[in-house]
């Protein structure tokens, strides 16, 4: 049967036969597979395989994403992929594969530019705010006894004026402040020395606890290696997409977030995992259907 698909192949390329859609769509259903099925081995929507057998290129992502639906489509029907991904070419006026191979690298490289730059912009921002706070913990560490100093003289000074306030109220201030007022005062303007001088020292402590609130919570890093080609998603544990794309084969992607990972692979055994530097086995030594997985495996409390 994939023998007739691929001469189906060979013969749309020269112009006539099939549409490429019309055999992949002939091969799935010579297989009794439903579209659903084939939807979840490639973790497409079903409208994104309905589209590819009706050949309708137009509502689908740019060409460099169909070239790799194509190419996992054909591989899973058993069809030869240099030959589906080929007639894709036809149907749609581009040129031969290798003449496309720098062109599609162009395009794919030259889209993260367009966030690459404010990006760059936000981590230079986030890098000075916190070289920012670090000088200011680093000035205000050092000089921790400086406040004493600096309180010392403020209440021995109150304290001077306090001691020679009864000489001044006695003259200028006799109607205002009546002697009853004044004497209170003289033993407030005395006993704020002490008890300043006490409590003076204790915004030290206070002082080094922003130093231990510089710390950054851990991240943990994963990495993955593809001797095949794989769909592959990695989310963490905050929800966030770290991967989620077809990777090709001899392609490596190291990926960082808050473990435990949720990860999904379409061809596990072509998969290798190292998790913070170590080797990690997923334990699945075939490819016959994708696996979800959470790395590092949970443990029973």
């Amino acid at each position: 049967m994939s023998e007739a698909m691929g001469h189906d192949l060979e013969d749309r390329q020269d112009g006539e036969g099939r549409s490429l859609g019309a055999i992949l769509k002939a091969a799935r259903e010579a297989r009794r597979w439903g579209i659903d099925k084939i939807a979840r081995e490639l973790h497409l929507p079903v409208e994104t395989v309905g589209a590819l057998e009706r050949d309708d290129y137009s509502v689908l992502p740019p060409p460099t994403f169909v070239r790799g639906y194509v190419r996992s489509y054909a591989r899973l029907l058993g069809l030869p992929e240099q030959e589906a991904v080929d007639a894709y070419h036809r149907v749609v006026g581009e040129g031969a594969e290798p003449a496309l191979h720098p062109a599609a690298r162009g395009q794919g490289e030259a889209r993260p530019a367009s966030w690459a730059g404010p990006l760059g912009w936000l981590l230079v921002g986030m890098l000075g705010i916190w070289g920012y706070q670090y000088w200011r913990s680093s000035q205000t560490s050092e000089p921790v006894p400086s406040p004493v100093g600096l309180s010392g003289p403020a209440p021995e000074e109150s304290a001077a004026r306090g001691a020679g306030l009864p000489a001044d109220a006695e003259t200028p201030h006799p109607s205002n402040m009546p002697a009853t007022a004044v004497r209170p005062l003289e033993v407030a303007g005395a006993s704020p020395a002490p008890s300043v001088r006490s409590d003076t020292p204790a915004p030290a402590p206070g002082l080094a606890q922003p130093s231990g609130q510089s710390g950054q919570p851990e991240v943990a890093t994963l990495v993955l290696s593809f001797s095949g080609d794989s769909w592959a998603s990695v989310i963490d544990a905050d929800g966030k997409k770290l991967l989620y794309q077809t990777v090709a084969k001899g392609q490596v992607r190291t990926v960082q977030g808050k473990a435990p990972f949720k990860i999904t692979l379409g061809r596990p055994a072509d998969t290798l995992l190292e998790y913070n530097g170590q080797a990690y086995d997923h334990g699945y030594k075939s490819n016959r259907t994708s696996v979800r997985f959470i790395v590092p495996k949970e443990t029973a409390h």
